[in-house]
């Protein structure tokens, strides 16, 4: 985070927090208030997060806007980057995809393989 800030202010730039949620969908019918309850709790934790985020930004006096979306984290990054048209993309890399993404994370790999602006994975 440390390095998307300093990198931000030394050009000047603004940044888009992005969080991404992915809920389970279940088949059952009874499960679906449940399904419904989860799935707000997750979105209500990924505000809290990019606000936090977003704060932090703002302290350093760096222009920050925040977006939660529901959807698999990969394909939601490069949506936005389609929407968006950012220079680049800074994002962190977990690696908790297990052995194969062991390197880089799953989805840091993927939004690294497919988007259309570079991209600048740090751990």
């Amino acid at each position: 985070m440390q390095y998307a800030i300093d990198l931000a202010k030394s050009l000047g730039a603004s940044v888009d927090v992005m969080y991404a949620y992915q809920s389970v969908s279940l088949l059952r019918k009874r499960a679906a208030a449940l399904m419904e309850e989860y799935k707000q709790i997750m979105e209500d934790d990924a505000k809290e997060i990019v606000a936090e985020v977003a704060v932090r930004l703002k302290a350093e006096g760096i222009k920050v806007s925040a977006v939660v979306v529901e959807g698999p984290a990969a394909e939601a990054i490069l949506r936005a980057v389609d929407e968006s048209s950012p220079d680049i993309i800074v994002m962190g890399s977990r690696g908790v995809g297990g052995f194969t993404n062991m390197l880089l994370g799953g989805v840091a790999e993927h939004v690294v393989h497919y988007s259309k602006v570079p991209v600048l994975v740090g751990k």
